[in-house]
């Protein structure tokens, strides 16, 4: 499989060349997880599906209920959009007052393994 390529999250221009910078390899996987998770569902004009319901979710309960609901969507939509990668383990961390979204993941081509922290706010 060839190593993921493409523009870098956040965008921005590479001092050396001018141009766009780039990102590849397990920082772009990263950087692309990244968009997935913090994309509402419905947000993108052209592609509706894309995206999580995480957001909608944070001013719901704070229970075992909801908890499940976070792990379940980010979890889906994972599987949906992120193919080079596997979830291996999704949990809820509260700490100091904040609720964060931690995916701990292994890419599906190489045994590294990553880890995703969505802040819910």
């Amino acid at each position: 499989m060839p190593e993921p390529q493409g523009p870098a999250f956040p965008f921005r221009v590479d001092p050396q060349t001018g141009g766009v910078a780039w990102s590849a390899g397990p920082e772009k996987v990263r950087q692309d997880l990244h968009v997935l998770l913090g994309t509402r569902l419905g947000e993108r004009p052209m592609l509706r599906e894309f995206g999580t319901r995480v957001h909608s979710l944070v001013h719901e309960p704070d229970d075992d209920v909801t908890a499940d609901l976070l792990r379940k969507q980010a979890h889906e939509a994972v599987v949906r959009w992120e193919r080079r990668i596997v979830v291996t383990r999704a949990r809820l961390d509260r700490r100091e007052g904040e609720l964060r979204l931690v995916l701990e993941y292994v890419h599906s081509d190489r045994p590294a393994a990553g880890e995703m922290i969505v802040p819910l706010v």
